[in-house]
């Protein structure tokens, strides 16, 4: 049975991230670094960057050199995972076989879920605009497809950005000799050296090559490379995401406060954004933990259990509330709070015979249904109205400064 694969392959995906969360850094070239810039590498470099010249792995003072323009900004990997697990999240819908290749690419197979490559290409479309909607307009991706993970991987390198690249099974032979051999993933420039010393610098000639001299050179990975010419890859895509033990979220308030009133707002929103999370995934909770830090930066953290799941963000913020009231240090301005709930599982929270719980459980999924569409900020709580959060892509916290150095 053919096989139809995606490869799904973020673009400039760190630096999209943040040009996402800061309108700043929209439209200009940035390089994202590591917390101590002037002795870093470039991990990321968006599209504007590269197109002067700046690549990955580039010490930031040679991209500097190339690139006097660009802005050096610190990584947060807290905030990619959130996007990662954001469209993990949407490709699960589409198939229950997602592996994730690393924190910003994907195979989906979806040999079950559509009927040939036509479909395939619809499916790539709609899970593209649901990233779109869902992470934001400057996260882009470029999808291969192709009959399995080799080439869909190669596929998807094609058109850079935000394109979409088919090669059906009849095509693939066709197709990789359009490639360069180092395009190919598992070809390195070391293993393209010693193919060129045999005198191999197309796949056409790899195809020729005889595998017995292929193995004598390279062992067993003569087979791979052999196998590899003639397009063939029957490795499985493998499900490789893993259910989250907690969801959670914390805020470093923009100042230090003794104010009750002014945690209890900042609670009261974390507990709502946890909350549309744990619904969002399908999760109910059983256990809240909270932490405070201080303006000396000790910190606090407390859990509870309870004994009915809920993934309603008011009782998930009267819980949390009373752990404060009983552990809060009044003689400490506060500096952060922070918010999870965990011992998750899969279900709805049990059914209350009462007819008002029920009518806000109906106005919640009204709520979710809108949160989805438009974001997390659609709609808000009246008593939250005038609180402003400084927010990031990852919930809130406020956005790093950016360096030109």
């Amino acid at each position: 049975m053919s096989r139809i694969i995606l490869h799904i392959d973020m673009n400039s995906y760190f630096a999209s991230v943040e040009q996402q969360a800061n309108p700043f850094l929209r439209g200009k070239p940035l390089g994202i670094t590591g917390k101590h810039q002037e002795r870093s590498v470039i991990a990321a470099a968006s599209i504007e960057a590269k197109k002067l010249g700046v690549k990955t792995a580039m010490s930031t003072w040679e991209a500097k050199r190339i690139c006097p323009s660009l802005i050096l900004y610190p990584g947060d990997p807290e905030k990619y995972s959130y996007i990662t697990s954001q469209f993990n999240s949407i490709f699960s819908e589409y198939t229950n076989y997602v592996e994730q290749f690393s924190i910003d690419e994907c195979f989906l197979d979806l040999s079950k879920t559509v009927a040939d490559y036509l479909e395939a290409i619809v499916l790539a479309q709609t899970i593209r605009e649901r990233i779109k909607k869902t992470c934001g307009e400057k996260i882009t991706c470029s999808i291969g497809i192709a009959p399995n993970k080799l080439i869909a991987k190669l596929c998807s390198e094609q058109v850079k950005p935000n394109g979409i690249t088919t090669v059906c099974k009849q095509n693939v032979l066709k197709f990789l000799d359009t490639c360069k051999l180092r395009d190919l993933c598992g070809i390195g420039n070391r293993i393209e050296n010693r193919l060129g010393s045999l005198g191999i610098n197309t796949f056409d000639q790899l195809r020729k090559f005889p595998l017995e001299k292929l193995v004598n050179e390279f062992n067993s990975y003569g087979y791979w490379l052999h196998e590899s010419a003639h397009g063939l890859n029957d490795s499985p895509v493998i499900n490789t995401r893993e259910e989250p033990k907690s969801i959670g979220h914390s805020y470093t308030l923009s100042e230090n406060t003794e104010d009750k009133n002014e945690m209890k707002n900042c609670l009261l929103g974390l507990s709502d954004r946890v909350a549309w999370r744990l619904r969002n995934e399908g999760f109910v909770a059983r256990c809240v933990h909270v932490i405070i830090r201080y303006s000396d930066f000790t910190t606090m953290a407390q859990q509870q259990t309870f004994t009915e799941p809920t993934s309603n963000g008011l009782m998930l913020f009267k819980i949390a509330w009373q752990i404060i009231e009983k552990w809060l240090d009044v003689s400490k301005p506060v500096r952060l709070l922070g918010l999870s709930a965990s011992t998750l599982s899969k279900g709805n929270e049990y059914q209350s015979l009462f007819k008002k719980e029920r009518k806000v459980r109906s106005l919640q999924k009204s709520l979710d249904k809108i949160q989805n569409r438009y974001g997390s900020d659609a709609w808000t709580r009246a008593s939250l109205i005038g609180v402003h959060f400084k927010k990031r892509s990852s919930g809130f916290h406020s956005p790093n400064s950016p360096s030109t150095m």
